[in-house]
């Protein structure tokens, strides 16, 4: 018998199986090899079979932490801050990756699936502090004796995937990383000691074209448009070996994707791309400003993220004075008068 879901419903069971996909360690694997520096001169197999720790992976599990009590050899577990809920990092393993004189130099890896590329604050922000907790978290305690250097390098990678992705900044990947700069002489001090958070930002959308082959692999694993034999066509031409396990996630991906697209259809609120994205996504960036006005986010700054023209931010911001709802309602009232607007 078939499961009726709602459209919410049907959204994070999509995202469930995606983060359960993603954390397939060939997947990984290649992220790793393309995208983080120390495994520049690994190869796919090593990274694989030697250098990810399967056995820590772990998928919505692993608390940001508020409060320092995992031990050190530990993942961790879930966020008990009276103050705030619980937190979880979408995907959470350790790695190793190889130094001088044949050691392994352990690493923690976070990587975030990301659907909103503006949020209403800076995503980068974001993810430097969801690093820096799972780096302050390697310590249980901090007294005199505390021995800093046994700290492990955290990196933050954020899979940003979202329809409202602009198209300029689509296929593009920023490493983020701690650097010296000696301002009075010149002092020699190991990176290790110091380059402990680095956070990788990856940018995509269904528009985009990317002669890089990670790029498209994780663009059509993660695309809701693409269909099932078009996903197994791409993660072939990577290498990447669809188990039965792999195979089954990608087809109930594609099943819930063409769920979410009828029932959104149907209820008239498709976000994106498909709820009406009219002249690159104007709904839809309106959304974004009345986000980033509920936050106190100065115009200034506004006008930075957000990928339409100044003058119609301003109209915007104008328009939403005194009623930044972010409900549908509101933003039909204003995408209404701005059209208006821009029509005399």
């Amino acid at each position: 018998e078939a499961v009726i879901l709602s459209t919410k419903e049907g959204k994070e069971k999509y995202d469930a199986v995606l983060k359960q996909l993603l954390a397939n360690r060939q997947i990984l694997a290649r992220i790793l090899k393309r995208f983080v520096p120390e495994f520049e001169g690994c190869s796919i197999k090593d990274i694989e079979e030697r250098y990810i720790f399967s056995d820590t992976i772990t998928v919505s599990k692993t608390g940001v932490q508020k409060n320092m009590t995992n031990i050190v050899e530990s993942i961790g577990t879930e966020d008990k801050s009276n103050n705030e809920g619980n937190i979880t990092y979408d995907i959470m393993f350790r790695a190793g990756y190889p130094g001088k004189k044949d050691e392994t130099i352990g690493l923690y890896i976070n990587l975030e699936i990301q659907n909103s590329y503006y949020p209403g604050y800076p995503l980068e922000a974001r993810a430097v502090y969801y690093a820096a907790r799972r780096l302050s978290s390697e310590l249980t305690k901090i007294d005199n004796h505390t021995n800093y250097g046994e700290l492990q390098k955290v990196y933050s990678i954020w899979l940003c995937m979202g329809d409202d992705v602009p198209d300029k900044k689509a296929g593009t990947v920023s490493l983020y990383q701690m650097k010296k700069s000696d301002i009075v002489g010149v002092v020699e001090v190991p990176r290790e000691y110091y380059d402990l958070i680095s956070v990788i930002m990856i940018r995509l959308n269904d528009q985009m074209e990317s002669s890089d082959g990670t790029l498209r692999m994780l663009q059509t694993l993660c695309s809701k448009s693409a269909g099932k034999q078009q996903k197994l066509e791409e993660l072939k031409k990577s290498g990447i070996y669809t188990d039965k396990p792999l195979e089954g996630g990608i087809n109930e991906m594609c099943n819930l994707s063409e769920a979410i697209y009828r029932d959104g259809k149907q209820e008239g609120r498709l976000e994106g791309r498909l709820e009406g994205r009219l002249e690159g996504g104007k709904k839809a960036n309106i959304r974004t400003i009345c986000k980033m006005l509920v936050n106190d986010m100065p115009a200034k700054k506004i006008i930075q993220f957000v990928d339409m023209d100044e003058d119609v931010v301003r109209q915007i911001i104008e328009l939403a004075h005194g009623n930044t709802s972010c409900d549908d309602s509101n933003i039909d009232r204003i995408y209404s008068e701005l059209n208006q607007k821009q029509a005399n």
